[in-house]
């Protein structure tokens, strides 16, 4: 009797479950690094705009929209800026990032060369001066002036939640 060399349909079938098996996990693997690498990002980012209100600041002696550097202002509504549902935007010369609006004194940027900041999920940086750093439920909050991002989610207008990537100024 001659033996014929070569696989048998089920040694195939065994293999390729494998390598599907071994590529499903690779995918899993790349997808969670493509995620950290997101929010890596997003707090660079938010670290050069704040290099960029340092700079605001060390100029007119002012944080952006006019505020008081340097001051927590809890419960403050409205008060926040980004490109989205906000009083003003980033770009707004109200903010004194990209442009003056006449009112800072002493002023000699653009301290931000982009005018649209837009964070690596499509949604917009914000600013806010009352950013509730422990929102629990009946907590009293801690706050904090911070740049950020609504994070992976996206959810925008106050909706701040847990996923979202922010770089805090002062606590």
């Amino acid at each position: 009797m001659k033996k014929e060399k070569g696989f048998t349909l089920i040694e195939l079938l065994v293999v390729i479950a494998i390598i599907g098996i071994l590529a499903s996990i690779v995918l899993v693997s790349v997808n969670s690094v493509r995620q950290r690498a997101k929010i890596t990002k997003a707090k660079a980012e938010a670290r050069q705009i704040y290099n960029a209100i340092l700079m605001l600041e060390q100029d007119t002696g002012e944080w952006p929209g006019h505020k008081a550097a340097y001051q927590i202002q809890p419960g403050a509504s409205n008060n926040e800026i980004c490109d989205d549902g906000c009083t003003f935007r980033f770009s707004d010369s109200r903010a004194g990032l990209t442009a003056n609006d006449g009112l800072y004194s002493n002023w000699s940027g653009p301290y931000l060369s982009a005018t649209h900041l837009i964070d690596p999920w499509g949604s917009e940086y914000f600013f806010d001066t009352d950013y509730d750093l422990n929102p629990a439920p009946g907590d009293q909050g801690q706050y904090g002036v911070v740049i950020g991002s609504y994070g992976p989610n996206g959810l925008r207008l106050n909706n701040y939640d847990a996923d979202d990537v922010f770089y805090i100024i002062l606590r």
